[in-house]
């Protein structure tokens, strides 16, 4: 059976038994003032915020991420990341906060975790690192301000981290088979993205001293089981008769199966999977193209590359050093699956990223610990050196603030190299201050973009530094020119960031169907949940009809069952002037179009001075 495995070096420093109490709570602190601190005022993305707010009203909805409150139609996701904010909201009432700092709290615990493992592989000083290079990875820090559903996912990540070290460390099944939950909980969150951690995990526990057949047999126990919790919330919903739920979303034929493994599997990765007639693709037109350097593009350097290539050196040096290879099979092919899983999606959000801090912190933290306990002066030299020759050219490339920032990090990592050389000299190297020079001097520009994240509420498409949340739409120009107008940092949200069909003329629809409407299963009917989210929040959870779903395309309801529910009185009012759509769909679904011809032929537009009732119809007797 394996041992828990530190460098020996470790065991020899000087304990100091109050030191790490003080890091965690440091650690703890620095990272709720990044992410906790204001989210009562953040900004939040009012599809998501519906989302939420619909799940709380009933346990059905809940179960199965209902969008609308009446439970028509889904979210185009499994719903694990909006299970917690809607028992916040359900418990504390609606509101900014409630469906925002369930995130911030999940980004502080993930920090944490990060920290605990990395202290497990290498001791403390591991920890501090590791969690504070997850802490100042300025994308986690922007998503976690945001009611988007990734930082519950990140979470997953971390607890993934957390029991596979104790896996690898004492060749445990019980841990592993821990670790594999773990890995089906983050899928509950984000799906398949969860799956690309078992190729490390795998090839690491391959790597444990016992013999062959058993690693192959826990390997085989542990992913089994969870390749099967993976797939339980699809099973179950796909047991219950369409009829007795709502239409899955973004899907062709309302099945779980696709919308996990067509529209959110295959259909990411572009031309080269997606088949229009099986299912719906999905790219969103951020990040840049794919490619080798796509983590380098304007819209995703900033975002999360400080420490790229310091976590690849450290792969490197974890190697050189001949760190026991269950531990650098793990980190390292964690690292590099990740990023190469980044690199080729055809399309993404920026905040899709976010999920590299937890790697990017324990393989950095690991790398330095281990150098450190081994009295070896090189690597923390190089680790640090290569990190602040990044900051500059990625500074360069944005301007603004960001040069003069990284102009001081240079000198932090002249000083840490300074202090580095001396206490290799003086072989004293058990102090806090080489560590905190040497944290400094990877992470300075980094944590300053993530300062300023916070006075930039970042909605529609989180991003850190104060970049234009609408920023990074397809075609924009690689780091080198630097940023464009709508890019630029320090900037103001961009128009079209604004939320979808605008709070104001949401409330005064909302007031006046809800005056001349009684009993009536719908409140009223609008063209793409994403204007259904702001009626919904509008109205304080009413029903109201998101024809076609989140794109304005699913074919929900059809158009015999909408002249059906209209003709019966369910569906008094439907607004036809505010598009379908999320900014980077373009509606082309023949059965909203259907509808909606057969709305201005056969129902009647309400008139009055108003302009904010423009394209809204009265069905069936005033």
């Amino acid at each position: 059976m394996a041992t828990a495995t530190v460098p020996a070096g470790v065991a020899a420093l000087p304990r100091r038994r109050m030191l790490w109490p003080g890091v965690l709570t440091t650690l703890g602190v620095g990272s709720a003032v990044l992410t906790v601190w204001g989210s009562w005022g953040a900004s939040r993305s009012e599809y998501y915020a519906a989302i939420a707010l619909s799940m709380s009203r009933s346990w059905p909805n809940f179960l199965f991420g209902a969008m609308d409150p009446a439970g028509t139609v889904t979210l185009d996701k499994i719903p694990g990341s909006f299970w917690i904010p809607a028992l916040f909201v359900k418990a504390f009432g609606f509101s900014t906060l409630a469906v925002v700092l369930p995130n911030a709290l999940a980004a502080v615990a993930a920090v944490l975790l990060v920290a605990i493992t990395a202290r497990r592989l290498a001791g403390p000083v591991a920890g501090a690192v590791a969690g504070t290079v997850t802490a100042t990875t300025p994308i986690l820090v922007a998503v976690a301000r945001s009611n988007q559903p990734e930082m519950f996912f990140v979470l997953t990540l971390a607890l993934v981290a957390w029991a596979a070290t104790r896996a690898l460390q004492q060749a445990s099944l019980a841990w592993l088979v821990l670790s594999g939950v773990f890995i089906a909980a983050a899928f509950q969150c984000y799906m398949l993205e969860a799956w690309a951690v078992w190729p490390a995990l795998a090839a690491a526990y391959l790597c444990v001293d016992m013999p062959v057949r058993r690693r192959l047999a826990h390997l085989a126990t542990a992913g089994l089981l969870s390749a099967a919790l993976s797939v339980t919330w699809i099973v179950i919903v796909s047991l219950v008769p369409s009829g007795s739920r709502p239409y899955i979303g973004s899907t062709l034929h309302n099945s779980a199966w696709e919308m996990v493994f067509g529209y959110n599997g295959l259909g990411r990765f572009g031309a080269a999977t997606a088949d229009s007639a099986a299912y719906r693709s999905f790219t969103p037109p951020y990040s840049g193209s794919a490619g080798l350097l796509r983590l380098f593009h304007v819209q995703l350097a900033g975002q999360v590359a400080w420490l790229i290539p310091s976590a690849l050196l450290a792969v490197v040096i974890l190697i050189v050093l001949r760190v026991p290879a269950r531990i650098w099979v793990f980190l390292g092919g964690w690292v590099v699956t990740f990023l190469a899983m980044f690199s080729v999606v055809a399309g993404m959000h920026q905040f899709y990223t976010a999920a590299l801090a937890v790697p990017t912190g324990l393989v950095v933290g690991v790398a330095y610990a281990w150098a450190r306990a081994r009295r070896m002066l090189w690597p923390p030299v190089a680790l640090v050196s290569v990190a602040v020759l990044t900051a500059i050219g990625i500074a360069v490339g944005y301007g603004g603030f960001s040069v003069p920032v990284a102009l001081v990090q240079l000198v932090l990592a002249a000083a840490s190299v300074v202090a580095l050389g001396g206490a290799h000299r003086a072989r004293r190297l058990s102090g806090p201050v080489v560590p905190a020079l040497v944290i400094a001097a990877l992470v300075l520009t980094p944590a300053a973009w993530s300062v300023v994240t916070m006075r930039h509420p970042s909605s529609v498409n989180p991003v850190a530094g104060g970049v234009s949340d609408s920023a990074g739409a397809a075609g924009a120009d690689p780091i080198g020119p630097g940023p464009t107008s709508q890019q630029s940092i320090g900037g103001s949200r961009a128009p079209g960031a604004a939320r979808p069909g605008g709070p104001q003329r949401a409330t005064a629809i909302v007031r006046y169907v809800t005056a001349h409407t009684y009993g009536t299963r719908y409140l009223l009917a609008v063209f793409g949940a994403q204007t259904a989210a702001s009626m919904i929040i509008a109205s304080g959870g009413a029903s109201i009809l998101p024809i076609g779903g989140f794109n304005g395309g699913d074919p929900v309801p059809t158009l015999d069952a909408f002249i059906a529910m209209a003709e019966a009185g369910d569906v008094p009012y439907v607004l036809t002037s505010t598009g379908a759509g999320s900014g980077f769909f373009a509606p082309s679904s023949t059965t909203s179009t259907q509808i909606r011809d057969w709305v201005t032929a056969h129902c009647t537009e309400v008139t009055g001075d108003e302009p904010a009732l423009t394209g809204l119809y009265r069905c069936g007797a005033p």
